[in-house]
């Protein structure tokens, strides 16, 4: 029986040792996180220019689901019409907002209204296509296995194939609009591909290391205004920066030599880089000198995104914390300076015979426990602790789940010794749900 373990970690950004100032809305890539295989952006709220917690998230086997609500997350899965595994996803908010999404064997998928109804259109190659991205000129851009490069300039219903010269992996591809708008391709072996011609021909601007991959890329931003700063970071700690369009590169000494898997520039001189092993890394100088923050301490996992979404005047920060392949689904955005820690485990998709709550273990506990559950059908699912006055003091899940067999992790190391009471809430029919509840004790 395949196995599915997910854990997410959402901290609100000011209980940081650093902050990121300004917006980023409108700039490339946005808010975004990912969690293992599950990737997930933001809707944009076009009214006041501000993000809001919804959504799509895409992933394995072609699944796609949309977000509903604002600062509480609740996945409505929608139907992508592949069954391939789908790798990149790319809104577009210059006009009328459109999505992208790219997949395994060449698979396209665009949606017009939200992400409620996708299409599949034709693709030029049955490599692998890893990621996409909207330029500022019109065009859009995809990326993939073998050297593959993709554009369009039909608001991503054709496709046409643009030589890469290379037949390395393309793992990154972004757009930056300066005065002529420059593409910035970038993979496996060190490989750095850059147009000025919006993408019609490339240049080889690769790095002389071929010992490591890129994997992720960001620009520079500060409020609206885009800066020529472009940063790539990859595998055994690598992080490179350019200051001058992508014309040139030079390494950044990270001081960590595990692999990098996502690097996030709020303005111009503070950024954050996640990888392997829990390794986070901060800077407030461009990148010139990266340290470890405290608050981070203890992570063991894989950290595979780090981003801010700034809303009104709340700041928030979300990173995913993962360490197991398998579908993964998205957290509560919290507004508190609390670190909220949150792992679900599937453990079975079979069919339960009912709905259930199982007695956590260990219990006496000291501090990190175990709560499996048992859902008979797919549905909104929302698992809370409470203390013994019965104020809710943490909440593990609060997400649709398809049925099965499940197991939530919750650490107490915060909490004071005491009585506990966790509770599940199962929706079943709109006004109708199942309660479930237990007792369980912390012992320090």
């Amino acid at each position: 029986m395949k196995k599915f373990k997910f854990i997410i970690l959402i901290i609100c950004l000011i209980s940081m040792s650093f902050t990121f100032r300004g917006s980023c809305s409108g700039a490339i890539g946005g808010f975004l996180l990912y969690m293992d295989e599950f990737l997930w952006k933001p809707f944009f709220d076009k009214g006041d220019g501000l993000y809001v917690a919804n959504g799509i998230s895409i992933g394995r086997n072609g699944q796609i689901y949309r977000t509903t609500g604002n600062d509480t997350i609740n996945l409505l899965p929608k139907n992508s019409g592949t069954t391939q595994d789908l790798n990149a996803i790319a809104i577009s908010y210059h006009s009328e907002p459109f999505y992208l999404v790219v997949g395994n064997n060449g698979t396209i998928l665009r949606s017009v209204n939200e992400g409620n109804n996708w299409m599949t259109r034709t693709s030029p190659t049955t490599n692998n296509l890893n990621d996409v991205c909207f330029g500022f000129n019109g065009y859009q851009y995809i990326v993939g296995d073998a050297g593959t490069l993709l554009r369009s300039n039909s608001l991503g219903q054709n496709w046409s194939t643009v030589s890469s010269g290379t037949t390395r992996k393309l793992n990154v591809v972004t757009a930056h609009s300066a005065q002529t708008e420059i593409i910035i391709v970038a993979g496996e072996k060190g490989t750095i591909l850059r147009s000025s011609t919006s993408g019609f021909t490339f240049t080889n601007v690769s790095i002389p290391d071929t010992t490591f991959d890129f994997t992720c890329n960001n620009l520079s931003s500060v409020g609206n205004v885009e800066i020529n700063n472009f940063y790539l970071a990859g595998t055994n700690g690598k992080i490179y920066r350019s200051t001058n369009f992508g014309l040139n590169w030079t390494a950044l000494n990270s001081g960590i030599t595990t692999n990098i898997n996502s690097i996030f520039f709020e303005s111009d001189d503070s950024g954050a880089v996640a990888g392997d092993n829990g390794v986070i890394r901060v800077t407030t100088n461009s990148g010139l000198t990266w340290n470890s923050d405290p608050i981070f301490n203890g992570l063991s996992g894989n950290l595979t995104s780090i981003s801010v979404m700034p809303r009104a005047s709340k700041t928030y920060t979300a990173l995913s914390l993962n360490g197991m392949t398998g579908l993964s689904r998205i957290g509560v955005i919290s507004e508190d300076s609390v670190i909220i820690v949150t792992s679900v485990k599937q453990l079975s998709s079979e069919i339960p015979s009912t709905f259930k709550l199982h007695q956590n273990y260990p219990n006496p506990f000291n501090p990190k426990t175990k709560i499996k559950f048992d859902i008979e059908k797919s549905t909104n699912v929302k698992l809370s602790i409470f203390d013994i006055t019965g104020k809710e003091v943490a909440l593990l899940v609060n997400t649709f789940l398809p049925l099965g067999e499940y197991e939530a992790d919750w650490d107490a190391g915060n909490f004071a010794s005491g009585v506990y009471f966790y509770r599940l809430y199962l929706e079943e029919s709109k006004g109708n749900a199942t309660v479930l509840t237990n007792k369980m004790i912390l012992s320090k």
